[in-house]
């Protein structure tokens, strides 16, 4: 029996859109490849969001690849990363139903130390029970250790958790280990009449996209 729902945080929390994102900080695509590729999808962002490497020592291994033009940009887009992230609302909703439900839930995310201070700005935040992050044990979805960490940080049973994630990596092996759940493509609908399905009480039939 499902007691335990447990949450991933970008684009299921709250909406995300990489290019969108990275555009609010260049105005060429030229540069928009050069984050998007050398800072946002680089080992040093993997280390951040494990905590075994500061914002610091991140912009500064960074920018020995980058363009010199982009420098301060580099800077900028690390140390306000999600500082503002758009709400979502048909989920907020839903959570907010889940947790009225009597539901114990939970939040599991790869994010670095900044999130202690966005992270308050995040509406659905405020129902969690627990919260995860992997900067602070070093781990990250979607490594094994991560989820038995999760299990065990919170004494929680997998065949009692409904994990809701993006990333098709991250419930594969979610469900390795026993948690089911499901990847949230921003269909909060969809997501509903799957978690109805696995027997996840919601209350008051509503379909929102």
């Amino acid at each position: 029996m499902i007691q335990n729902i447990v949450f991933d945080m970008g684009n299921v929390l709250t909406v995300y859109n990489a290019r969108e994102y990275i555009y609010g900080y260049v105005d060429n695509e030229e540069d928009f490849r050069w984050i998007k590729n050398h800072l946002c999808a680089s080992v040093e962002w993997l280390q951040m969001d494990r905590g075994t490497l500061s914002d610091d020592d991140a912009i500064a291994s960074v920018n020995r690849r980058m363009p010199e033009h982009l420098h301060g940009t580099v800077e900028r887009f690390v140390r306000e990363y999600r500082m503002v992230q758009p709400p979502n609302p048909p989920m907020e909703k839903l959570v907010e139903e889940l947790y009225q439900n009597g539901y114990d839930l939970y939040l599991m995310s790869n994010t670095s130390h900044r999130f202690r201070v966005f992270g308050q700005y995040i509406r659905s935040i405020r129902y969690m029970k627990g919260i995860w992050i992997s900067c602070e044990h070093g781990l990250l979805k979607p490594e094994t250790a991560a989820y038995l960490d999760f299990f065990q940080k919170f004494s929680v049973k997998p065949e009692e958790c409904f994990f809701v994630d993006d990333m098709p990596a991250n419930i594969e092996a979610a469900g390795n280990l026993g948690m089911d759940g499901c990847v949230y493509y921003g269909d909060t609908a969809e997501l509903r009449r799957l978690m109805r399905e696995k027997g996840i009480h919601i209350g008051v039939e509503e379909f929102e996209k």
